[in-house]
């Protein structure tokens, strides 16, 4: 299944629905993604950072932006953060989240040489090694972590 990944300047409308979805699953950071966007906390727009909406004809299915990593009050600057990566239920197993994926971490290599991110969930977990992500024990920000070669 083919999607039409775009590069977020404001949030649709449609992501209020893409959130209703994920707290039905349990997950809040659709939400904080709204709410952090509209507060300027965290709208995606740091040096090499971006929000990319996943589309399938013109309906939003995902979601997945990259931030600055911090570590200990300073930026690690050749760490990108994957966040509020989601993908409606019934998108995900067509590789809809790994075409997300794939181009975030080509948009991500101009600016950046490794990826973290942080999940809690084993189909997530799954799911991102098998895209090459390695698990890191008791890392204090992150879960996941991958070099861009």
């Amino acid at each position: 299944m083919n999607i039409t990944i775009d590069k977020a300047e404001q949030l649709p409308e449609q992501i209020k629905e893409l959130a209703k979805q994920a707290q039905q699953e349990g997950f809040q950071f659709v939400d904080r993604l709204i709410e952090e966007f509209e507060s300027g906390k965290n709208r995606f727009d740091q040096p090499g950072e971006f929000l990319l909406l996943g589309y399938h004809d013109d309906k939003l299915v995902a979601c997945g932006g990259l931030n600055q990593q911090w570590n200990e009050n300073e930026i690690d600057s050749r760490i990108g953060r994957v966040r509020r990566f989601y993908v409606l239920p019934e998108y995900r197993k067509h590789g809809v989240g790994k075409q997300l994926l794939q181009q975030l971490e080509k948009e991500a290599r101009a600016n950046f040489s490794a990826l973290c991110l942080n999940t809690d969930t084993k189909n997530a977990a799954h799911f991102y090694q098998k895209q090459n992500y390695v698990f890191v024990e008791n890392h204090p920000n992150y879960s996941y972590f991958k070099y861009l070669i």
